[in-house]
């Protein structure tokens, strides 16, 4: 992303930030970034809810956040030995609880082919129904949450 400031652990990523999220605090100051985008990252750390607790430290007021990950009806999810957390659609709830943010969108993403027939509106209308009933018959992708920093 053009402009992004990049965080890796791994040096031969030539990361701006050379740093492992699984360790707090994380070397960047309160209220630094106006957004955050955190796509396919959250599934490896260990402590997702301190993650998300540091990502609201160096959010801006106001400032946004995006987390991708894989559904856990993904096959991704589960066949990559560095996941160590499968989430659902309700796990978001449950890692941002307490914390300052305000929920813009919150969406379960699917393949093209479900998309097009209509399982992606569906899913979304009814997510309990959906994770409880047709997660398996219609397996998600991703599960996606863009969130808002409360203004202090």
């Amino acid at each position: 992303m053009p402009g992004a400031v990049y965080l890796d652990f791994d040096v031969k990523a030539k990361p701006d930030i050379l740093h492992d999220l699984n360790k707090f605090p994380y070397p960047i100051a309160d209220n630094t970034f106006d957004e955050i985008f955190a796509k396919h990252i959250i599934e490896h750390l260990n402590d997702p809810i301190g993650f998300m607790r540091e990502m609201c430290r160096i959010l801006k007021p106001g400032g946004t956040i995006f987390v991708a990950t894989p559904h856990f009806s993904c096959r991704v999810a589960y066949s990559e030995p560095q996941h160590k957390l499968f989430f659902s659609y309700f796990m978001f709830n449950n890692v941002i609880n307490g914390l300052d943010f305000e929920v813009l969108e919150q969406k379960i993403t699917f393949f093209k082919t479900f998309r097009a027939v209509g399982i992606s509106f569906l899913a979304n209308k009814f997510p309990d129904t959906y994770e409880r009933f047709w997660t398996y018959i219609f397996p998600a992708e991703n599960v996606t949450l863009l969130a808002k920093k409360k203004a202090a």
